[in-house]
């Protein structure tokens, strides 16, 4: 199955609540993935269905019983534990298509009114008649509602019961009518969606939990405009430095290699050497990944800024270690095996970082990170590749000021430039248009640059002065 359009085993995903919140689970065999009050429901479900199909939670006799029989084997630890449903798949919803300019005239909110399925309400012109009665109004309790979501009814039919049993709900407008509906709809709703966990998708998902100080206050539109500057694709080979806890890399790879995990495909090849400052990389989102560790491990290459700057030269790394010959090594006990394996694979990536830190031309450097960026970028310019883009991201507009002014002065970069995004949302209802009164501040800014090789003016050969051809002399006719 393709993990791109298809629901998978072993695979993480983005699901989208009723709330229009939403969580990323994975999705292991056997295993149940619970939604909070909205319920739970069987991984084994819903595979091999399209990623963004919906589906809705519902219980009857049987996932009844099957819960009281999981809480008796587990005891106290399965107490407060969400109950687990069946899941039926939703019909497609039909989207209205105007037929005439006279269609998209059409009060929105009449066809809000209409989504009231199976109930003949009536609405007032306006809300004089209302009268606050607070929870008296609703004739139905608590427990009422709590035993109808236990039943195998449809969020539908519930909230169709909630408006049936509510006193003034004909007393409201269309309007207020449209709004009580859509907030019951977010709270009994069991219909939630599943979809494909790309950069965008985790992006927003960091954003709406507020961790906003995680990711560098970076935007889609930045990263997008990063990645374009960058010239970002497959068989190239790039530094990069990201402090946003991976989500950088996790846009990288999902450029180069498309999401998809082919090591025999010769046009999907490269790597990405993560430079860090810690004696760990702090690359934890890339767990949400549908790449295996190996394949991660074979294209992301982690070195400390230490090692980069100051490798150890080939003769030190092989004279402190000197590996065996056959005969040697099978005479060893098996601990000192483990230990000559453990010095062996040291030798082996040392050999590898030398490789990195003073073989390798770069065709590009991505920098996010807090550390001082006009020293940084001028130490590891001398391994990029002539001809190449250089991109430095910051959430703050002074970092990025003082870095182009540092590089002015300096032949090896040209035209460094400061770029910001800002990208306004706006409503976009069937015969409304206006934007978002609230929206975020910005998506940090970037400095564009290019790196190319200066030539000294003295090496460059003098021309050869200029020689006028000779006129040529026409012969006079004979008499």
């Amino acid at each position: 199955m393709d993990p791109q359009r298809t629901i998978c085993w072993d695979q993480h995903v983005l699901i989208t609540l009723p709330s229009e919140k939403s969580k990323i689970a994975e999705l292991k065999p056997d295993g149940t993935v619970s939604l909070g009050k909205f319920g739970a429901f069987h991984v084994n479900d819903v595979i091999g269905y399209p990623l963004g199909t919906k589906f809705e939670i519902f219980y009857d006799e049987e996932t009844e019983k099957w819960n009281e029989t999981v809480k008796e084997m587990k005891g106290k630890k399965e107490k407060n534990r969400t109950p687990v449903g069946k899941v039926r798949l939703m019909a497609p919803e039909k989207e209205a298509t105007p037929t005439s300019a006279e269609d998209n005239d059409v009060d929105m909110d009449a066809i809000q009114a209409d989504s009231i399925n199976g109930l003949n309400v009536s609405s007032s012109e306006t809300n004089k008649d209302l009268i606050n009665m607070g929870n008296d109004i609703q004739k139905m309790s608590t427990a009422d509602i709590e035993a109808l979501k236990q039943t195998s009814k449809t969020s539908q039919e519930i909230i169709n019961q909630i408006i049936k049993s509510h006193g003034s709900f004909d007393k409201k407008t269309v309007h207020s009518q449209a709004k009580y509906l859509k907030r019951k709809q977010k709270k009994f709703d069991k219909i939630f969606t599943i979809e494909y966990l790309d950069g965008s998708a985790l992006l927003q998902y960091l954003i709406d939990k507020d961790d906003i100080q995680r990711i560098m206050d970076m935007s889609e539109e930045t990263v997008g405009m990063l990645l374009n500057l960058a010239n970002i694709r497959s068989n190239g080979n790039y530094i990069c430095m990201d402090e946003t806890g991976g989500l950088l890399v996790y846009f990288m790879m999902e450029r180069m290699f498309g999401g998809i995990e082919d090591d025999n495909d010769p046009l999907k090849q490269g790597k990405i050497i993560v430079l860090h400052e810690n004696e760990h990389v702090n690359l934890d989102l890339l767990k949400y990944s549908n790449y295996s560790e190996a394949f991660i491990n074979k294209h992301i290459v982690t070195i400390s800024l230490l090692e980069f700057f100051e490798p150890l030269t080939e003769e030190e790394i092989k004279s402190r270690f000197i590996p065996l010959p056959k005969e040697q090594l099978y005479e060893l006990k098996a601990s000192k095996k483990n230990s000559y394996y453990r010095k062996l694979k040291w030798q082996k990536t040392q050999l590898e970082l030398l490789t990195y830190s003073n073989s390798v031309q770069y065709d590009g450097m991505i920098l996010a990170t807090t550390l001082h960026l006009p020293q940084l970028v001028k130490r590891l310019v001398d391994h990029i590749h002539g001809s190449r883009p250089i991109i430095c991201y910051s959430q703050f507009k002074e970092v990025v000021l003082e870095l182009s002014h540092s590089l002015y002065d300096d032949l090896r970069f040209l035209a460094p430039t400061i770029l910001e995004t800002r990208c306004r949302p706006y409503q976009t209802i069937r015969g409304k248009l206006h934007p978002l009164m609230t929206m975020r501040g910005g998506g940090g800014y970037l400095m564009s640059c290019q790196r190319v090789i200066p030539v000294d003016p003295e090496t460059i050969p003098k021309p050869l002065p200029f020689v006028p051809k000779p006129e040529s002399v026409e012969p006079t006719p004979s008499a």
